[in-house]
């Protein structure tokens, strides 16, 4: 009994520890904002733009996928980009029920006075009191909150998404590729990544849990793809090497998709589950 209590005061002596950690290191990084419009608008820019935020790794994911000298080394790579797709696929269906179950608002939305419910009580929530970025889409954002308007989806930061699905992706194209993966994975952490700190948007805490997520759900697969898998990612990249021209329109759709954040796919679940909801559910 003694040393059960023990270790459950040392458990949560290290967890206090590591959120203090956690509160200090994202106000460190927020405390770029907010002291220059110019600065905040292009960390904002870099964000909100599709094709600013990812078109970066969508090139490097298309020069990856062309890049082999030879049939042989096309063939390998390719193996490797098809089962970092699906990976990506996975790592977002992991993060978002996570998201969906955990209750942990953004930073931005914690700086501002608010309650959940602990039992049957309603308990005050520690306020972290980031900067709002200056730029016009953040400060109409921070308005919103003062007046009560939260979005659902900034009651559920943990894990990052983003950090899950970037992360899978570039590590991907490392695996594919050194020289291109080094780059998508330095504006994976030095763009997309830093600039949800800055900005408030995520803490470290979650973009490192969202980072582990995709990096080892991705490793696993590429795992499980060499011993169990072989012949049938084998198949298919051996037809994206039959057929070109329509495997060229394919993977131009998918790094399409890649730039948009899965962002269609995501809609398109949404209207599968709608029409199971009033179609299919409507019938029995």
């Amino acid at each position: 009994m003694t040393l059960g209590i023990t270790f459950f005061a040392l458990a949560t002596l290290v967890a206090s520890r590591f959120m203090e950690w956690n509160d200090h290191l994202l106000l460190r990084i927020n405390a770029l904002a907010g002291r220059s419009w110019l600065f905040d608008s292009v960390v904002v820019f870099f964000q909100d733009n599709d094709l600013a935020k990812a078109g970066v790794i969508g090139c490097c994911f298309l020069a990856a996928w062309y890049g082999g000298r030879t049939a042989e080394a096309t063939l390998k790579t390719r193996k490797t980009l098809i089962v970092t797709l699906v990976a990506t696929l996975l790592v977002m269906a992991t993060t978002k029920a996570i998201s969906h179950t955990v209750f942990l608002p953004r930073p931005e939305v914690e700086a501002h006075k608010i309650y959940h419910l602990q039992g049957d009580q309603l308990v005050l929530m520690k306020r972290v009191p980031v900067r709002v970025p200056l730029d016009e889409g953040s400060q109409k954002d921070h308005r919103d909150l003062l007046s009560g308007d939260v979005q659902t989806n900034d009651l559920g930061s943990f894990p990052s998404d983003h950090a899950g699905f970037f992360i899978a992706i570039s590590l991907g194209i490392w695996l594919a590729s050194r020289r291109l993966g080094w780059v998508a994975l330095g504006w994976t952490v030095f763009v997309i990544l830093a600039g949800k700190i800055i900005t408030g948007h995520h803490t470290p805490l979650d973009v490192a849990a969202g980072a582990a997520i995709g990096a080892s759900e991705l490793l696993i697969l590429q795992l499980a793809a060499k011993k169990h898998l072989g012949h049938l990612v084998e198949g298919v990249s051996g037809w994206t090497l039959r057929y070109g021209a329509l495997s060229s329109a394919i993977v131009f759709a998918l790094a399409f998709e890649i730039t948009s954040t899965l962002i269609h796919v995501q809609a398109l679940f949404g209207l599968l589950s709608a029409v199971r909801r009033h179609v299919l559910l409507g019938m029995t």
